[in-house]
């Protein structure tokens, strides 16, 4: 079957940005003149930001401020990173021009916020690629271990699951779409601790966007 649309991920896959969500709460702790223990980032990697900012202020209570002003001044951090830092992945410009090129229509799934994905893409210049639009996963109360976001973003292109081609950089989401049919391109990021099974699972695996093969897009997939 030859591919009728495309999904992208944001951040660590469109963006070089997997680097603000790990360091937010190490951040938050340098602002109050606290130096991050050596084991926090173990513990707090399973928990959601907001959770995280809870624990920390628990662990920590000379801080002094309640989890609303907390999730509030790393909420703006995280904004202001997207509209003045955000560097685009190397070599994503090229596989979004290709798929303009071929008429294949490009959306994004993506766990932040609608605004910042806005914010990020006028930022480097990639808004108008994403005709498909953006679909929040915080928005939709939703994640990526479940197949149904996929499936409602495939809707868009009128196409079956195996038409579709998938841009991520971590496991569980890209072993989520693989799982339900979608074509996997992967890319390697730092963040994810298992990039070996990323690569197993994945049709195309790539140190960097730079490395994929254009071909591929105007190409037939069993």
């Amino acid at each position: 079957m030859k591919l009728k649309g495309a999904i992208f991920d944001l951040d660590g896959t469109l963006l070089d940005s997997m680097g603000i969500w790990s360091n937010l709460c190490g951040e938050f702790l340098h602002k109050y003149g606290i130096d991050e223990p050596v084991d926090l980032e173990n513990k707090l990697q399973v928990l959601s930001i907001r959770n995280a900012l809870d624990y920390i202020l628990k662990l920590y209570p000379s801080i002094g401020v309640d989890l609303e002003t907390a999730w509030r001044e790393t909420m703006e951090r995280v904004a202001s990173f997207y509209r003045h830092e955000v560097q685009l992945r190397p070599g994503i410009t090229g596989i979004l021009d290709e798929l303009t090129r071929l008429g294949i229509p490009a959306g994004i799934i993506t766990a932040t916020e609608t605004e910042l994905v806005h914010q990020a893409l006028r930022r480097v210049g990639l808004h108008d690629y994403f005709t498909a639009g953006v679909m929040s996963c915080v928005e939709l109360q939703t994640t990526k271990r479940k197949p149904e976001v996929f499936f409602s973003m495939a809707e868009k292109f009128a196409a079956a699951p195996g038409e579709v081609i998938v841009f991520e950089d971590t496991l569980y989401a890209a072993a989520t779409a693989k799982n339900a049919g979608f074509v996997i391109a992967a890319v390697h990021d730092p963040s994810e601790k298992r990039p070996q099974e990323l690569q197993s699972i994945a049709d195309c695996y790539c140190r960097s966007w730079e490395e994929f093969p254009l071909e591929l897009l105007g190409g037939t997939f069993q």
